[in-house]
């Protein structure tokens, strides 16, 4: 038995849910994943809910932050301390983890844990939401096609850590990029905090609900997303190969003149094209 911790929103349980079903899938063990969170975001509705293929395992009802009595084993992710965020590297040994193991994931944002077809089918979008989710978008006018960007935006509580959120430079320079691929590119945002960037951006911002922005993302041809991990799992399992910038570093794209990543190693991922600080599109 495998067990794991989901935290407070939905793109943590995702990697720490994906990253505890393939370990256990590859070893040929069982596992159990509460699906109470340490933190209530959506009013005690389960998160993951939009999904068509979430399966917890076996009933497990223990708490955040607590073991389960006969898990004698704990495997725990390494983090190295960086200028600015923390770096967790990519370790190979979690697929020897011996049974009765409880996985302890602070990022795991490495697309090295994880196998692309099966997380494609886990987290394949049910159909009525996804009918749902497109009548929406047409409702609003928008359609996902070559001449529309996506901004992804993170609000909330980035807006007050100054190393994290992204300004008017990062947005603008990324736009400019995309106009330079496409004269024709109009940009929506959508962002779980509408209220603050509609006096930040001059285009319109728009917020459904976290299913329909997640569709969204994961059906567009372009997008420009903030360094955020809602933004991984939508672009990777997008199947319309978009083209995406998203900030050179991660979260450490604001810090001062660092050249280290933060959190996870991104370019595992394969999506993303990497933007600086001076708008260079970097390897």
């Amino acid at each position: 038995m495998l067990t794991t911790w989901l935290t407070g929103n939905v793109s943590d349980h995702m990697i720490r849910y994906a990253i505890c079903r393939t370990v256990a899938e590859k070893n040929g063990y069982k596992y159990a994943i509460n699906k109470l969170t340490s933190h209530d975001y959506f009013g005690g509705i389960e998160q993951m809910t939009f999904f068509q293929d979430i399966d917890y395992g076996e009933e497990n009802h223990m708490q955040y932050g607590e073991v389960l009595s006969d898990n004698d084993n704990i495997w725990e992710e390494k983090k190295e301390r960086h200028d600015g965020y923390n770096f967790h590297p990519f370790q190979s040994d979690i697929f020897n983890v011996t049974p009765n193991t409880h996985i302890t994931i602070f990022c795991g944002q490495d697309a090295s844990y994880l196998e692309k077809e099966k997380c494609a089918k886990w987290f394949a979008v049910k159909e009525d939401v996804a009918k749902e989710s497109e009548s929406l978008l047409k409702s609003a006018g928008i359609e996902l096609n070559e001449d529309t960007c996506l901004i992804s935006a993170r609000g909330g509580e980035y807006r007050g850590i100054p190393s994290l959120f992204l300004t008017h430079n990062y947005w603008d320079k990324a736009m400019d990029l995309m106009l330079q691929r496409n004269p024709k590119m109009k940009f929506i945002c959508l962002t779980e905090d509408p209220e603050f960037y509609k006096s930040f951006f001059n285009i319109p911002v728009l917020h459904f609900s976290c299913q329909t922005d997640w569709w969204a993302i994961n059906n567009c041809k372009n997008a420009i997303v903030a360094n955020s991990g809602f933004n991984i799992f939508p672009i990777w399992l997008n199947n319309n190969n978009p083209y995406v910038i998203s900030p050179y570093l991660w979260a450490n794209h604001n810090y001062g003149k660092s050249e280290e990543w933060a959190n996870s190693n991104m370019r595992s991922w394969n999506v993303f094209t990497f933007m600086d600080r001076d708008g260079n599109i970097r390897e």
